[in-house]
């Protein structure tokens, strides 16, 4: 009688076999732990340069979307001090032209001029404290404004700045000068100072424009702080579609670098209990493979005794 003590053969290919699967287990366990389908057992190495490279134009696509964020920021914050700076030209406009009129007297004529002059004032405030990040933006007299701003959008396209596409430049900014002096608006605060009041033919000086195509000099400054808000809100346009590029391609990058670099969990969680099952199948197999050689050792220890 031949009593085999278990198939040797069969044994390992079963522990092959068990093997294979608890690696197979292990790898999609960290592929759904980690949301990657790069592992140390499966790190597809080309797969992963592509999503490298994918995810450095992400980053470099967020830094730009960044920079056009704080342009906008800062064309915004010039443009609510221009609005306002209108808005009190307006006011200052109609002031003048109802202090021009002999329906009143040099008194009254006075106390219309106390609020031309704390909006004469004001402009003035105005224009010194706004600024974006200590960068002064409505009085290109100050010594802290540059002569220009760049803003970065993408990698440079050439060491020349001229040639850089990706790069914006607010320029001129020290032709911006929204102050009274700049805007050419007259001061009221010696003529307040005179308690006969202010005379009919000082206020028709206030309206005197400096250039004679304008009827008043309020004209002249609302134009000039037209041109200002021109040259903003055209640089803003700009970097407002620069951003919807941007979100779009940012969009599309990312879709692409997530179908090579993120896990399918749906695949995933499939063959990760398609390995569960053929480990536990292996392991009862392995048993089953190894009760002969049990029984044998169990035949042998009777005969012996």
């Amino acid at each position: 009688m031949t009593v085999r003590l278990g198939d040797r053969s069969g044994s390992t290919s079963i522990l092959n076999e068990l093997d294979k699967h608890t690696r197979a287990s292990a790898d999609s366990l960290a592929k759904l732990s980690s949301g990657k389908v790069f592992t140390a057992q499966d790190p597809r190495a080309a797969e992963r340069a592509v999503a490298d490279n994918l995810e450095y134009k992400l980053r470099s696509l967020n830094t730009s979307k960044q920079n056009i964020n704080d342009g906008v920021s800062l064309l915004q914050t010039a443009e609510g001090g221009l609005n306002e700076i209108s808005n009190m030209l307006i006011r200052m406009k109609e002031i003048n032209v109802a202090s021009a009129s002999n329906t009143i007297s040099d008194k009254e004529r006075k106390y219309l001029f106390i609020e031309y002059q704390a909006l004469h004032s004001e402009i003035d405030r105005l224009t010194t404290t706004t600024e974006y990040n200590g960068v002064p933006l409505l009085n290109g007299a100050d010594d802290r404004t540059p002569e220009t701003t760049n803003l970065m959008l993408g990698d440079p396209t050439s060491d020349d700045p001229d040639q850089n596409v990706n790069l914006i430049s607010l320029g001129n900014l020290k032709n911006v000068i929204a102050t009274t002096v700049g805007l050419g608006l007259k001061s009221a605060a010696s003529l307040l100072k005179n308690d006969d009041g202010i005379s009919i033919s000082d206020a028709l000086e206030f309206l005197e424009a400096e250039d004679s195509r304008y009827g008043s000099i309020y004209d002249q400054a609302l134009e000039t702080i037209s041109g200002f808000r021109a040259n903003f809100g055209a640089i803003q346009s700009r970097l407002t579609k620069a951003k919807d590029y941007n979100e779009v391609a940012y969009e599309n990058i990312a879709a692409a670098k997530s179908r090579i670099a993120d896990t399918d969990y749906a695949s995933e969680v499939s063959k990760l209990t398609q390995s569960n099952i053929l480990t536990q199948t292996a392991t009862a197999l392995l048993t089953q493979n190894n009760l002969a050689g049990r029984l044998g050792l169990s035949l042998i220890n009777s005969l012996l005794s």
